[in-house]
């Protein structure tokens, strides 16, 4: 199989897709705004959803589970590229989210009151606070299970249990609330 070939072809695509996402900034920042917003939550779930496949792993063991461990593992790990890639999101909240304008917010009663949670600085507050608790529990899940790994230390295993089952209460939590955040929020009322 011809790599080098199959990587030149992807530089090129990757290349011309920037170079039309840069046009669809350009042309319409709003709507580039939206689509990359939607595109990350589509690739945000892919590796929030191997998050908790893992954590089911550890908390119930068994064999079911032992094919799939390392795809979730390395799912869980795309976790840091998905904060780097959530920047955008980040510069472009007030073309996103219409309860971040003021001119908005003296125009909509209900969005006004509402405006103590869906605030700029808190509404990023918690994207940070999301993404470190997501960071903290797949980097120590695959810490642990690497150690495990190359020690055999059975006691590994229960301390891989403690940590996911209070981590999937949490899991649930964060997700629930960064998708209120990010998706829900751009219909406030």
């Amino acid at each position: 199989m011809n790599f080098e070939r199959w990587q030149k072809n992807a530089w090129i695509i990757g290349i011309a897709g920037l170079v039309l996402a840069a046009a669809g900034f350009l042309f319409s920042r709003e709507q580039f705004f939206r689509s990359y917003l939607w595109a990350f939550l589509f690739w945000f779930g892919i590796g929030m959803g191997c998050l908790p496949l893992l954590m089911l792993y550890h908390l119930v063991g068994g064999a079911w589970g032992f094919t799939i461990r390392r795809i979730v593992e390395c799912g869980a790990r795309t976790i840091p590229l998905m904060a780097v890639l959530f920047i955008p999101i980040l510069l472009g909240v007030h073309y996103l989210y219409e309860w971040s304008r003021p001119e908005v917010l003296a125009l909509s009663e209900v969005i006004a009151r509402k405006h103590a949670y869906l605030n700029t600085p808190f509404w990023i507050f918690r994207a940070i606070v999301y993404f470190a608790v997501w960071l903290l529990y797949a980097h120590r899940l695959n810490q642990l299970s690497a150690l495990e790994d190359e020690t055999g230390d059975v006691t590994l295993t229960q301390r891989l249990q403690r940590l996911s089952a209070p981590g999937l209460v949490v899991y649930a939590l964060t997700v629930t609330f960064a998708l209120f955040d990010w998706a829900m929020s751009l219909e406030p009322e």
